[in-house]
């Protein structure tokens, strides 16, 4: 396919706003960026629509009742016209921005299963929370890092739960047992999506799903997406189970190392949602294992072990992209000599265009300053140069 043309994009920004209404809750928010003429721009405006693609698939309602009421905006966020836009751009924008990035698995995976182990078990500490250690301002950049981990992680395992749906034998039931556990075995306020709200809360942050949907840079979105791609697609089931594999592995050691860091820099903060996984996660990597890996390579064959490596792969890939650009983001944030820190106030409201390293920013150096994520602001637009190509700012209004 050939890649997705701004045209029908900036079409589907209008219908969006249309649905969306003047003042939408964060819920009903489905908005996106229009990326004009700027080539440097349409990455990332293709992955907010690719975004609103897999959103569509979820019960969104806002904590209280709008004043026009309920009904109409939800009737207009899952209007079937609108819905229908999302869902004939989807299949190209997948493929464009997710399927290169998917690998073909190779190997054996039992051999695949002991080496991953090792590896992260004996991998070196947290580049970025070893960065926050020696930081002068690590409370804004922990701040951005919520920010960035919350397009998933405000509504964690509901990825994951399409997964579940179908018939496939006894391994359906052990990953809708991990699924039980992310959603805090029946008890709301124990829900991972729950602990990671008292953690945006703590500091200082709107806890909205959808919140601060502004300021989520490309490598965030793509994250985002490569896992919804995993888990809306059902014939990725074999890597859905891979990505199960890599990321409750992988998990034990980022949270437990988020959560020392939190006790030891911000000992007031609400840690639970790290320390939660920090424990939880042991189990579900020997239950995903033992019960869904070996039983389907068991009946289906090396083909199915050689699908597992490949979601397990792509998993690996993404988290590492990720991890590697928010580092990039506040080292370069550090670094600026115009920068100042704090978050968006308003992180919905009265939007400025995003820009890119690759924008003009000098003509923008004479008369406007740039917000950049939930990091602060830099006076001097031409500083942005210097950031990781992927890194998103807006211009402040």
């Amino acid at each position: 396919m050939n890649a997705v043309s701004l045209d029908p994009l900036a079409k589907l920004a209008a219908t969006l706003q249309e649905a969306s209404g003047l003042a939408p809750t964060a819920a009903f928010d489905g908005r996106i960026d229009v990326a004009g003429d700027d080539p440097t721009l349409a990455d990332f405006v293709k992955h907010q629509a690719l975004m609103r693609c897999y959103q569509a698939r979820y019960v969104l309602l806002p904590p209280e009742a709008p004043a026009e009421g309920v009904l109409a905006p939800m009737r207009r966020h899952y209007d079937e016209a609108r819905l229908a836009s999302l869902a004939a751009l989807r299949p190209r924008l997948e493929v464009e921005l997710i399927a290169p990035g998917a690998p073909a698995g190779q190997g054996d995976i039992s051999a695949y299963v002991e080496h991953m182990l090792a590896e992260i078990r004996e991998a070196p500490e947290s580049a970025f929370t070893a960065f926050l250690a020696g930081a002068d301002h690590r409370d804004d950049h922990y701040r951005n890092f919520l920010v960035q981990s919350s397009p998933d992680l405000l509504a964690e395992a509901s990825a994951s739960a399409l997964g579940v749906l179908g018939e496939y034998g006894e391994p359906q039931s052990a990953l809708f047992r991990i699924l039980i556990d992310e959603f805090g075995y029946g008890v709301h306020g124990k829900k991972h999506a729950v602990l990671y709200r008292a953690t945006m809360r703590s500091f200082g942050l709107d806890d909205a799903y959808n919140g601060y949907w502004p300021w989520f840079d490309t490598e965030a979105l793509a994250l985002h997406n490569a896992i919804h791609w995993l888990f809306q697609n059902p014939r990725n089931f074999f890597r859905q189970v891979g990505f199960l594999l890599y990321a409750e592995t992988a998990y034990q050691r980022s949270t437990l190392a988020h959560h020392r860091y939190l006790r030891e820099f911000h000992p007031d903060a609400d840690a639970r949602y790290f320390a939660e996984h920090a424990h939880i996660d042991l189990h579900h990597t020997r239950m995903v294992i033992d019960e869904a890996v070996a039983p389907l390579v068991e009946r289906f064959g090396a083909e199915a072990g050689r699908e597992i490596i490949a979601g397990a792969e792509l998993t690996k890939a993404a988290f590492a992209r990720a991890g590697d650009h928010l580092l990039a983001v506040s080292q370069a944030f550090a670094a600026a000599g115009s920068a100042s820190y704090g978050a968006p106030a308003s992180p919905r409201e009265r939007l400025g265009r995003p820009v890119t390293p690759r924008s003009d920013l000098a003509a923008l150096a004479r008369s406007q300053i740039i917000q950049v994520g939930a990091l602060g602001v830099l006076s001097d637009p031409r500083e942005f140069a210097s950031f990781p190509p992927a890194a998103i700012a807006r211009i402040v209004p």
